[in-house]
């Protein structure tokens, strides 16, 4: 199975850069991330919106998974110490082959049940009710970023 076209460049955006530096000790086949200030059409121009209140993730999948490389990651986030906590959450794709694996703040998750009760996806639930929550989020993802490139060898 070749590289897929995705994983061939470098990402340049700091909130994706966690992918580069899996991607340099395992290959990704598939990866994904939020931006924080994405550039979107507005009357024919590009402009940068602000999604800061939106907390971030990366999500990938490996070409060919390694239990070291993930009991490795595991271990870094868990052990990491920042502003607020992070997670290695496993999501199968059920029928398909493989595991995506994201990496995100554990609030995401302990707010699950308060989104669902408002009708909204925990993501929805934060940048409503806890807007200053997304910002620290991503100030904190630079430092689990640079915790991981030292520590994931």
């Amino acid at each position: 199975m070749g590289k897929n076209n995705m994983s061939i460049y470098k990402i340049s955006d700091s909130e994706g850069e966690l992918l580069n530096i899996i991607e340099a000790v395992s290959p990704l086949e598939w990866r994904r991330y939020n931006q924080r200030y994405p550039q979107i059409r507005i009357n024919n121009r590009l402009e940068k919106k602000d999604c800061s209140d939106i907390p971030p993730f990366v999500a990938f999948r490996f070409e060919n998974e390694s239990e070291e490389i993930i009991n490795k990651l595991k271990f870094l986030i868990n052990n990491y110490r920042g502003f607020i906590k992070w997670e290695l959450h496993k999501h199968k794709r059920e029928p398909l082959q493989g595991t995506n694996w994201v990496i995100r703040p554990l609030r995401v998750r302990e707010v699950t049940a308060l989104a669902e009760k408002n009708g909204l996806v925990s993501e929805e639930y934060l940048a409503k009710y806890e807007p200053e929550f997304g910002p620290i989020a991503f100030d904190d993802l630079n430092a689990l970023t640079q915790y991981i490139a030292d520590n994931l060898k």
